[in-house]
C-alpha cells in the first residue's frame, strides 16, 4: 500500500510516495560472521644502551630537561608577557610566576610549592610551546 504525502522543505515543496510494508515484507536483520584476527609474534625490544653522562663543561646553566622535578613548563603554545619574579626570590605556593599569551588570553602561572626561584629560562617575550621548561623552583 502506498501513500502519498506533500513536504515542505526550505519553502520548497515535494510530493512524495511512501510505501507502507507489512510483517510479511519485513527484512531480517543481516549476519555477520565473526573474523579472525591473524595471531602475529611479539615485537622484541632492543636492550636500552645506557646514555653517556653528560659532561659538566659543554652544558649550559640554561639547559633545563623537561619533566625536571621543580621545573615549571608551559601548559600551552604561547608568548611570554611578564616574568613576575627574579632568581633568587623565594615564592609560596600559588603565587604567580609569569604571564603567557595563548590565544589572545592573558593565563598566569603559579608556583605548585613554595621554594626559591633558581633558574628563569624564559624572558618577556619569548615564544613557547607545550611542555617547555620556563622557571625552576628548588
Amino acid at each position: 500500500m502506498s501513500r502519498k504525502y506533500r513536504i515542505t522543505v526550505n519553502g520548497k515543496a515535494y510530493d512524495v510516495d511512501v510505501e507502507e510494508m507489512g510483517a510479511s515484507t519485513a527484512v531480517a536483520p543481516p549476519v555477520i560472521a565473526p573474523t579472525q584476527t591473524p595471531v602475529t609474534a611479539p615485537a622484541t625490544t632492543p636492550e636500552p644502551v645506557p646514555a653517556a653522562a653528560p659532561d659538566p663543561q659543554t652544558q649550559t646553566a640554561s639547559v633545563v630537561a623537561a619533566g625536571t622535578p621543580g621545573t615549571i613548563e608551559s601548559p600551552m603554545p604561547g608568548k611570554i608577557l611578564k616574568i613576575l619574579v627574579a632568581q633568587g626570590t623565594a615564592v609560596a605556593a600559588g603565587q604567580e610566576l609569569l604571564v603567557l599569551e595563548a590565544m589572545k588570553m592573558e593565563n598566569e602561572i603559579f608556583a605548585p610549592s613554595a621554594g626559591t626561584v633558581s633558574q628563569i629560562i624564559c624572558k618577556e617575550g619569548d615564544s613557547v610551546n607545550t611542555g617547555d621548561p620556563l622557571i625552576v623552583i628548588a
